[in-house]
C-alpha cells in the first residue's frame, strides 16, 4: 500500500520532470527539496511504470560518460479524451503529454439527448473500429462536458441549455477499468490556463468563457474567489442598451428575466437576433455564429449593431467586476473569437469611457482553442500531478 505521502511526492516528481522537459536526479533533488535517496527510489517507480524514462546528454565541454536525465515518457500510457458539446463529441486519443494521436468528431443532434451516454458509446465504438488500440494503454478516460454536471460528477444534467440525466460514468464504467473523470468545460480551462497556459504568474485576473452559457471566475491574489470555480452571473440584470435588448430574450420570459445576462448574450439570444435581423438558412447554431462573425468583418449594418450588443452587455458586466476586484488582466475564451479584433475594440472603448479607475486593463484571448484536446487532458493530468493516477497504476 502506498502512503499518501509518497503518492504526492510521485506527482511532484513527475511535474518537475514535465516542467523542465530534460532534468537530473541532483537538479530533482535541489528542486523538490527531497533527499537524494527518495529521488532515487521515486524516479525508479515513475520509470519502472513507464511515466518516465531516462536520456542521455552529451557535454559537449567533455569526453567523459554522458550525462543522464530524466524525461516524460509519451510512448506507453495514452489518454482518451471526449469533448461533448450541444452540437458534436469530439474524441481523442492522446499521448501522456496531451499531444493527440487520433481525433474524430461526431454529429449530435437533440433527438440523441436522452440516449446521450448510449449514443456516446456508439461513437466511441466506431472511434476503436478506426483506430485500433490496447485499452492496457490507457491511463484514465476524461469527460468535458460544455454544460453542467452533477455535484457527485456521475452524470451530465445540462448540455448547452438543454436539461437531461445522462448517467454516462456508469455506462463509460461498464466498458473501461481505468479512473473516469467527468468534469465541466469551464473548469478544465480554467485549470489549463492557470497552470499550463500564458497567465502563470499573474493573480488578479477574470476568466470569462462566453458560448452557451456564460462562465466567469475571479482570480484574487493567486487564489479563485470561489471553490466551486465559477460565479453565477446569468442572472445578473443587464441595462437596456437598445431595441435588441428586448429583442434577444425568449417569447417566455416574464419582465424580470427578459433582461438577465443569461438571456441577453448566451449564443441561443445571440442566434434569435441573427434569424431576425440576419435572415439565413442555416440549420446550427455553430454555423450561425460562424455567419455571424463573417458578416462583422464584411460590416455589415445589422452584424456590426449584434456586435455592439454584446460588447455593451460584456463591458457593463466586466466594469463592475474590475471595481470591485481591481483586476489586472481579463482573459476571454469563446467561438466569437473569430473576430476578436472588432469584439475586443469594442469592449475595450466601452470599459475605458465608464471605468472609475485609471489603470488600464489587459484583455487577452485564451492560448487555447474551445476544443482544444489538452483542455480534456488537463483532467488527467491533474490527477498524476496529485499522484492519484500515478498511485492507481503502481497498485494494479
Amino acid at each position: 500500500m502506498i502512503s499518501d505521502n509518497k503518492t504526492q511526492h510521485l506527482g511532484t516528481i513527475y511535474r518537475l520532470v514535465e516542467q523542465f522537459e530534460l532534468i537530473s536526479r541532483t537538479d530533482l533533488a535541489k528542486l523538490s527539496g527531497f533527499a537524494p535517496a527518495s529521488i532515487t527510489n521515486l524516479t525508479k517507480s515513475l520509470i519502472d511504470n513507464k511515466f518516465i524514462l531516462e536520456r542521455s546528454v552529451q557535454n559537449n565541454t567533455s569526453r567523459g560518460r554522458p550525462a543522464v536525465g530524466l524525461s516524460v515518457s509519451n510512448f506507453f500510457w495514452q489518454l482518451l479524451c471526449f469533448t461533448l458539446s450541444p452540437e458534436k463529441i469530439e474524441i481523442s486519443l492522446c499521448e501522456l503529454n496531451g499531444k493527440p494521436i487520433q481525433s474524430k468528431e461526431y454529429p449530435l443532434l437533440e433527438k440523441d439527448y436522452p440516449i446521450l451516454d448510449e449514443y456516446t458509446l456508439i461513437c466511441l465504438k466506431d472511434f476503436f473500429w478506426h483506430s485500433p488500440l490496447e485499452e492496457s494503454r490507457i491511463l484514465a478516460v476524461s469527460v468535458s462536458v460544455i454544460g453542467r454536471i452533477n455535484a457527485h460528477k456521475t452524470e451530465i444534467i445540462q448540455l448547452g441549455q438543454t436539461e437531461l440525466h445522462c448517467p454516462i460514468i456508469t455506462t463509460l464504467q461498464n466498458h473501461f477499468e481505468r479512473p473516469i473523470l467527468l468534469n465541466e468545460h469551464f473548469q478544465l480551462w480554467l485549470f489549463t490556463e492557470s497552470t499550463l497556459g500564458s497567465l502563470i504568474g499573474n493573480d488578479n485576473v477574470i476568466f470569462l468563457q462566453l458560448d452557451d452559457s456564460v462562465n466567469l471566475s475571479v482570480l484574487l491574489r493567486g487564489s479563485l474567489l470561489h471553490q466551486q470555480s465559477k460565479m453565477n452571473v446569468d442572472k445578473m440584470i443587464m441595462p437596456k442598451f437598445s431595441l435588441l435588448s428586448d429583442e434577444a430574450n425568449a417569447i417566455d420570459c416574464n419582465e424580470i428575466e427578459k433582461y438577465q445576462l443569461k438571456n441577453q448574450i448566451t449564443f441561443s439570444a445571440i442566434v434569435r437576433l441573427i434569424d431576425k435581423h440576419l435572415p439565413n438558412n442555416l440549420c446550427h447554431q455553430n454555423e450561425k455564429i460562424q455567419f455571424l462573425c463573417e458578416q462583422i468583418e464584411l460590416e455589415h449594418p445589422e452584424a456590426l449593431r449584434i456586435l455592439s450588443h454584446i460588447s455593451d452587455n460584456l463591458a457593463y458586466v466586466l466594469m463592475n467586476l474590475i471595481n470591485i476586484f481591481s483586476t489586472e488582466k481579463i482573459m476571454l475564451n469563446s467561438p466569437l473569437l473569430q473576430i476578436k479584433h472588432k469584439l475586443f475594440e469594442q469592449i475595450q472603448a466601452k470599459l475605458g469611457k465608464n471605468l472609475l479607475i485609471d489603470n488600464h486593463i489587459d484583455l487577452v484571448s485564451s492560448q487555447y482553442d474551445w476544443n482544444d484536446t489538452l483542455i480534456a487532458c488537463s483532467a488527467i493530468k491533474q490527477g498524476i500531478y496529485e499522484g492519484n493516477l500515478i498511485k492507481d497504476i503502481i497498485q494494479l
